[in-house]
């Protein structure tokens, strides 16, 4: 699970982050000292490194921006082996050019990793833009399921209420 507000433990550093996510794979002893195999440490760094977080494994997440947060909790998140990624509202809070990282990353895991990635996301353009298949609810139901260019005005303005055009002008 990817969250929206990133769920991280701020005094901790990016790496001992991502290691949190095999605590599951650990006894309670070892997990409360941290007492983490080699493989998993080689892996959470493998797993920064390829998220473009070489430089800030070390760096306490207090001290990250928004968009560095969220790549650790992806490396947390893929640390565990996932079967499916479940991403609830990814870039909500995140500056457009963070927000492009993120949908960049997801997409590589999707498409080089094969790990599926169900992204919840009310940004239009950005759904647009990333996703292979969109599904669009209204009042609890679903009103489309289909491809990206199949999404039309009219089905962006049942969803929303306004129109495209309209959404990415407020």
């Amino acid at each position: 699970m990817i969250f929206q507000h990133y769920n991280l433990i701020y005094r901790l550093t990016a790496l001992e982050n991502v290691l949190h996510g095999r605590l599951g794979y650990y006894s309670t002893i070892k997990g409360a000292f941290s007492l983490y195999e080699n493989n998993d440490i080689y892996k959470a760094v493998e797993l920064l490194d390829l998220l473009g977080l070489k430089d800030r494994k070390y760096f306490k997440c207090a001290n990250l921006s928004g968009g560095q947060k969220q790549r650790v909790g992806i490396a947390r998140a893929l640390i565990q082996n996932p079967k499916i990624i479940l991403c609830d509202e990814p870039i909500s809070s995140l500056d457009p050019q963070a927000s492009k990282v993120i949908m960049e990353h997801l997409k590589y895991i999707v498409k080089e990793m094969k790990i599926p990635c169900l992204v919840n996301l009310h940004q239009v353009d950005v759904a647009k833009t990333y996703s292979d298949r969109i599904i669009g609810m209204s009042n609890g139901e679903i009103v489309f399921d289909g491809h990206p260019s199949q999404l039309t005005n009219d089905i962006i303005e049942l969803i929303y209420g306004a129109k495209e055009d309209e959404i990415l002008a407020s």
